[in-house]
């Protein structure tokens, strides 16, 4: 695989969190920052492309309203089943 070196500047504090954490887990910091980036890449990756599918729905006409009143109450209950579209 290629590798890029990328320098950055990090606060003094969140530097020792990381060395302590990187002690811990028997690992170097710049392996625990890799892979905190990547990470963060697929998240934001994955939101993109579920972004793209959301928006060609609604362009296709392939969407269903459903009550943000339903939706809170959903988030609240035990519920697994996603409230219904109209």
């Amino acid at each position: 695989m290629n590798k890029v070196v990328v320098t950055t500047e990090i606060d003094v504090g969140l530097n020792e969190a990381l060395e302590e954490i990187a002690r811990f887990d028997n690992r170097s910091p710049a392996d625990l920052a890799d892979q905190a980036i990547r990470n963060l890449v697929e998240e934001r990756v994955a939101t993109r492309e579920l972004l793209h599918h959301g928006l060609s729905l609604i362009d296709a006409g392939n969407v269903k309203a459903v009550d943000s009143a339903a939706i809170h109450q959903w988030l609240l209950s035990d519920e697994d089943d996603f409230p219904q579209g109209r």
